[in-house]
């Protein structure tokens, strides 16, 4: 396969004490797949994502391992080449958009310093751009959100933006770190739908959920978190009808308590 982000032997410690919190987690993200972690809330899958962005705080945690985009090896990079290839060579997609967006800041401005801080596009080149593709995330009236701050924005709507602004420097790999939680079922059909689209142009997907619903309709591959670690890993037809571990087994059925709930 043509892997695109390779990961090898990521841990990641709290340097207070010293203890290991993520441990071991080896993986590949192929061309134009999309590969999924699962797990409860604090089973490492967040940590894992930052570490590999170089977004933890190096005064809190140490982090050591492989994190090689088409061979360069991102953790092992300066700040100043980091910068310029974290969020136009791997974007993220970030957990709660309510809270990723500066909120001092217009929409607009967030996507024309973006633009700037990684091409030579002019002020109004990288406006016209930000103008393109809230278009293409289906958004109505791009002009007033362009012109409004986040928190006058649904939720729906920013995380849109947000992915607008993940695709806009074409980027090899997006990591989408619980990018449908909290949406009702039409904006996450829409995200969902966008995530295909984003397979079909050849970008790989690194895909956080504890949603087990969005792991069946858009990856391949699946690994499972559990305290840190990667206890299990298979394609989804195996996960899903013939989980080898029973915490992954506890993992489905509570999936499926949930949806019986639901449909009650």
């Amino acid at each position: 396969m043509d892997n695109i982000l390779e990961v090898r032997d990521l841990n990641i410690s709290l340097l207070e004490n010293n203890s290991t919190i993520v441990k071991d987690v080896s993986f590949d993200v192929g061309r134009g797949k999309v590969l999924g972690i699962i797990g409860e809330s604090g089973s490492g899958k967040t940590l894992t994502c930052k570490a590999m962005l170089k977004l933890l705080n190096e005064k809190v945690f140490g982090v050591r391992g492989k994190v090689k985009l088409n061979g360069a090896d991102i953790l092992n990079m300066d700040d100043k080449q980091s910068r310029a290839f974290i969020g136009k060579d791997i974007s993220m997609i970030m957990q709660n958009p309510m809270t990723a967006f500066d909120p001092m800041m217009k929409v607009g401005n967030h996507i024309v310093e973006t633009l700037k801080a990684h091409t030579s596009l002019s002020k109004k080149q990288a406006y016209a751009v930000g103008m393109r593709v809230l278009e293409k995330m289906n958004l109505q009236r791009v002009a007033e959100i362009m012109n409004s701050y986040p928190h006058t924005l649904s939720g729906g709507m920013l995380q849109r933006v947000m992915i607008a602004i993940a695709l806009m420097l074409k980027p090899r790999v997006i990591v989408a770190d619980e990018a449908t939680t909290a949406l009702d079922v039409k904006n996450q059909a829409i995200i969902l739908d966008e995530f295909q689209k984003m397979r079909d142009s050849g970008i790989g997907l690194l895909v956080v959920t504890h949603d087990f619903g969005v792991i069946g309709k858009v990856a391949d591959e699946v690994l499972v978190m559990k305290g840190g670690e990667i206890i299990e890993r298979g394609t989804v037809h195996q996960i899903f009808y013939n989980p080898r571990t029973e915490y992954t087994k506890e993992l489905l059925e509570a999936r499926f308590l949930v949806d019986e709930v639901n449909y009650a």
